[in-house]
């Protein structure tokens, strides 16, 4: 297959490497998984370093929660949040940050504090001043399926808040993405964005392409996008997959009798179930998996990434084991 290279301001990632982690900075009171925690400017950069020391080789920084239920951050706000902990992981590091926003007066203040990276989750059709955005700038964009937009009177995206895109998509367009699988609808989904994309002269070598895992999908959905993968790269662009410690998982674990409550055994089941997936994922050549913990998602895509690039591997003889 095809070499893919990303481009984010200076910085320039290939395919066909090891399995990129991206740590997970959540500045924020109420996110999911663990809103409130690194809440604030000091405790998001020791996070940060906590992230990097483990293995971390990106950071996605987000100042407002997108989980079912929770409300909108107002502009400032967000900016507020997320500028100051931009600035300071800047002096610390030169690894990729992305700015995890939908909206494009966060996204430019944020690559004015030196993030490479939007992180869109409605995938430039939430605010339709996002792409002009990106393309006054040399950041890279992420961007993603967002099935809450694509089918807001879908059950599953009824529970989850709004995010812009008004009048995006007409009567018609939704009434086509009801009968279509999710792979094809996820597809549909990205051209719209992909077209913006290329109209404001925002080359190919600077998107990379989320399933949008847990946003509204039914369980099965889920399991179809991650299985499916493979499709995003080979339409020519980078994978970024989000899976950690998503709902769809802690299900499953829950109807096979694991714990899953907030102590230390039921998050590390989480942890642990959410590894089986990175695996799963760097063996299929996911290029960034956004992750709450390192350690486990470090090991599982190590030996998976051993599997996948096998060729390249040193050849070498094992001694016999010493009594």
């Amino acid at each position: 297959m095809e070499r893919l290279t990303f481009k984010c301001n200076d910085k320039k990632i290939e395919s066909g490497k090891e399995t990129i982690l991206c740590g997970i900075i959540n500045v924020t009171p109420d996110s999911f998984s663990d809103g409130g925690k690194y809440y604030g400017v000091e405790l998001a950069v020791n996070r940060a370093k906590e992230l990097i020391a483990e293995g971390a080789t990106m950071l996605d920084i987000g100042g407002e929660s997108t989980r079912p239920g929770s409300t909108y951050v107002e502009i400032e706000e967000e900016i507020n949040r997320v500028v100051p902990v931009i600035r300071e992981i800047k002096k610390i590091t030169d690894i990729p940050i992305s700015i995890d926003t939908w909206k494009s007066e966060v996204a430019k203040a944020a690559i004015d504090a030196g993030a490479d990276i939007v992180n869109d989750i409605t995938g430039f059709l939430g605010d339709k001043n996002m792409v002009k955005v990106v393309s006054n700038s040399k950041a890279g964009a992420i961007l993603m399926f967002n099935p809450v937009i694509a089918r807001p009177e879908h059950e599953g995206s009824k529970i989850f808040p709004k995010f812009g895109a008004q009048g995006v998509f007409d009567k018609k367009e939704y009434e086509e993405f009801n009968s279509l699988p999710i792979e094809e609808l996820m597809f549909k989904y990205f051209e719209k964005g992909l077209n913006l994309a290329k109209e404001n002269n925002i080359s190919k070598d600077r998107i990379m392409l989320d399933p949008g895992i847990g946003f509204g999908l039914t369980k099965r959905e889920n399991f179809i996008l991650i299985n499916k993968i493979d499709m995003i790269k080979e339409r020519g662009y980078f994978t970024f997959l989000g899976v950690s410690r998503k709902r769809f998982i802690t299900n499953i674990l829950s109807e096979n009798g694991f714990e899953i409550d907030e102590s230390q055994t039921g998050q590390r089941n989480k942890d642990d179930a959410s590894a089986k997936l990175t695996a799963i994922a760097s063996f299929k050549g996911v290029e960034v998996l956004r992750v709450h913990t390192i350690k486990p998602h470090l090991m599982a895509a190590k030996i998976a990434d051993c599997v996948r690039l096998a060729n390249q591997m040193e050849d070498i003889n094992f001694k016999a084991y010493k009594r």
